[in-house]
């Protein structure tokens, strides 16, 4: 009786908390409509022809996606989850097909005037097959095949995107891997093993930064107590790593290393890589504590900032609300991760709680990625901001997303 009643106060739990998501999800789009047509306002087209209008259309063909995939049986996407991940793959090597688009990239994949980009896609389908593999009984998460399988299967993803180029893309692919990771009891130490390279090659952008992060590598690696050989390859590994950061350097485009640049010294090219940046640090500083009211943002209205509507929609939120505004949206934000991770976290069944923490950790990734690029913390890398940039592809990855984790937590099925 005990547990039956445990069993019915988690089904109560999920319940609620499916709903709070719903009604945050709802509102963030709102907030999204609303900063897409201000950003769009002084167009001077009707309202269905210019972005504000677009984006609700796209959003209602979104739920639809949504709601069709909230009622797919769990049991059919575990059991397709690896013929998904070989049409993903498929997918991303598309846009190759049809060579450069007029920036010199192959991202996109055209259909009867229809823009797609694979890659947004391939998020959603790399979580169902990783989720797939950590969630196998048979094995123990500290098994280093375990470990060493779902790394293969995203960098290869990864390594396709890279080359398109999209770097940020290929930053959330890696970046949602490591909480799955976590979340299935992976070894720390092999944990570790995936995050330590990454770290050596950001860290040997400065001498100091490297050097720092060397000594700490040696004295993580001498407390692990692994075999000295083991310790004694990855520590010469990651410092010929550390060395080849100017090789690798060399090899991003020139765009890239500005906005690299720009991170560090914003104001080294104002009119150039740093453009953007400055307009958008002024945009949310001259927002003050209520902002200057809808439609009324200077750099919005005479649009300082070039397509503000995409990946910059939070400068519009900023300086048309202002701090009141900015925290609200955060507030928002947070709730939904907040309430998503405790929803896996209640969930008995592994695979779907491996599923949901991956799904959470995309929009986390991207939430943070977009918001710190805006202030200027990190380079401008092109990542969309969830349910409130404008865009086609990545509002049905939004929406997919949302009945994918709804989904997850109403069905208590384990396999």
């Amino acid at each position: 009786m005990e547990q039956k009643n445990k069993l019915t106060q988690s089904y109560k739990f999920l319940s609620r908390t499916s709903q709070a998501i719903l009604m945050i999800t709802f509102a963030l789009c709102v907030i999204g409509v609303i900063s897409v047509y201000s950003a769009s306002l002084h167009t001077g087209k009707p309202f269905m022809q210019n972005a504000a209008g677009k984006q609700m259309i796209r959003m209602v063909l979104g739920l639809f996606v949504g709601v069709f995939i909230f009622f797919v049986q769990k049991k059919v996407l575990f059991q397709i989850s690896y013929w998904l991940y070989g049409l993903g793959i498929m997918m991303v090597i598309l846009p190759y097909l049809f060579g450069t688009d007029g920036t010199g990239t192959s991202r996109w994949v055209n259909f009867g005037g229809i823009n797609l980009q694979p890659s947004e896609l391939m998020k959603i389908i790399m979580v169902l097959a990783v989720a797939k593999v950590l969630s196998n009984t048979e094995e123990s998460p500290k098994n280093f095949k375990i470990f060493i399988l779902p790394v293969i299967m995203t960098l290869i993803p990864t390594a396709i995107i890279l080359k398109q180029p999209d770097l940020g893309t290929s930053m959330i692919l890696i970046f949602t891997l490591i909480p799955m990771l976590f979340w299935a009891e992976v070894r720390l130490f092999h944990l570790f093993l995936l995050i330590a390279p990454v770290v050596s090659i950001v860290t040997a952008f400065s001498f100091y930064s490297f050097f720092i992060w060397v000594i700490l590598l040696g004295l993580v690696l001498y407390f692990t107590q692994e075999k000295w050989v083991l310790l004694i390859i990855l520590f010469v590994f990651n410092l010929s790593l550390g060395f080849t950061t100017p090789i690798l350097w060399n090899h991003l485009r020139p765009y890239q290393q500005e906005r690299i640049k720009t991170m560090f010294n914003v104001e080294a090219d104002p009119q150039g890589a740093g453009y953007q940046v400055i307009q958008s640090q002024v945009a949310i500083g001259s927002g003050g504590l209520w902002g200057k009211g809808f439609g009324q943002g200077t750099q919005t209205r005479l649009k300082f900032l070039p397509e503000q509507h995409t990946d910059f929609i939070f400068t519009v939120i900023g300086e048309e609300w202002g701090f009141a505004g900015v925290s609200i949206t955060l507030l928002l934000y947070f709730s939904l991760i907040y309430l998503s991770y405790q929803t896996a976290y209640k969930l008995k069944d592994k695979y779907s709680s491996l599923v949901v923490v991956g799904l959470t950790s995309i929009l986390f990734f991207h939430i943070m990625i977009n918001i710190a690029m805006t202030v200027g913390l990190m380079p401008v890398t092109g990542l969309p901001l969830p349910f409130l940039s404008y865009g086609g592809t990545f509002v049905i990855t939004c929406s997919l997303i949302i009945g994918l984790l709804l989904n997850m937590s109403v069905v208590k099925t384990r396999y």
